[in-house]
């Protein structure tokens, strides 16, 4: 009996790679759930990754493979888990986060 040694809780294959803080390439992305000029939010393997900064534009994105890349002023790279179920945030403190 051959054993299979592929952990099916281990996560796929993420990388990230930040080029002078202007261009960012990411492997393992599974969906975007939000962009615009100065945030993008990807669902990826290893949880949620917001990429914030000013004039972020998305120059490819292949679900398929996992692959995501954009350019920008990138500020900052900030990973957080998936909530689920209804969020404890009021609309006022999303407003000033």
């Amino acid at each position: 009996m051959a054993l299979d040694n592929r952990d099916s809780r281990r996560p796929k294959n993420h990388e990230v790679t930040v080029s002078g803080r202007r261009e960012v390439v990411i492997e393992g992305v599974r969906h975007v759930d939000n962009f615009d000029d100065d945030t993008i939010v990807l669902a990826t393997e290893l949880g949620l990754l917001t990429i914030r900064g000013r004039g972020l534009t998305i120059h490819q994105l292949d679900l398929e493979e996992g692959h995501f890349s954009a350019e920008g002023d990138i500020d900052a790279l900030i990973y957080s888990r998936k909530k689920t179920g209804k969020s404890s945030e009021t609309p006022w403190k999303k407003l000033w986060r």
